[in-house]
């Protein structure tokens, strides 16, 4: 009894196979850049707008693998944004030229527009990510 295998489509598969993981990390990256504009636009959106300056300040670095991990970073780096984020302490009476009055509150709540905005992300990302990997 002779048994015979056709393995003519094999060395195709161990292609695909060994191109896998390098296609798995592109569709990712890939699915991280789309959602990290909206991430950005919503982040802008519930930004306070003042002069517009801090809102314009927001960068985006896209998506990145480093190690295992695959990261993407948005940042402003305008010195009050913290402030504004997380909200701050004042001293009340004091006068402000900068804004020409005089500090009522001794303290500013913060509008966590970062905090609000990664929360979003962070409930869409995977379902997104899912999605992608499931249509490769």
């Amino acid at each position: 009894m002779t048994i015979k295998v056709d393995v003519s489509g094999l060395s195709e598969l161990v292609k695909k196979m060994n191109d896998l993981p390098r296609l798995i990390d592109a569709t990712i990256i890939e699915t991280m850049a789309e959602d990290g504009k909206d991430w950005e636009a919503d982040v802008r959106a519930n930004t306070p707008k003042d002069t517009g300056d801090l809102r314009r300040s927001w960068t985006l670095d896209p998506p990145s693998k480093a190690g295992k991990a695959i990261e993407m970073e948005l940042s402003n780096n305008l010195e009050y944004a913290e402030h504004v984020e997380y909200g701050h302490r004042q001293e009340p009476g004091r006068f402000v030229p900068a804004i020409g009055k005089r500090l009522k509150a001794d303290y500013v709540q913060g509008y966590n527009m970062l905090r609000d905005g990664t929360a979003r992300l962070e409930e869409s990302l995977a379902d997104d990510v899912q999605r992608a990997l499931d249509s490769m």
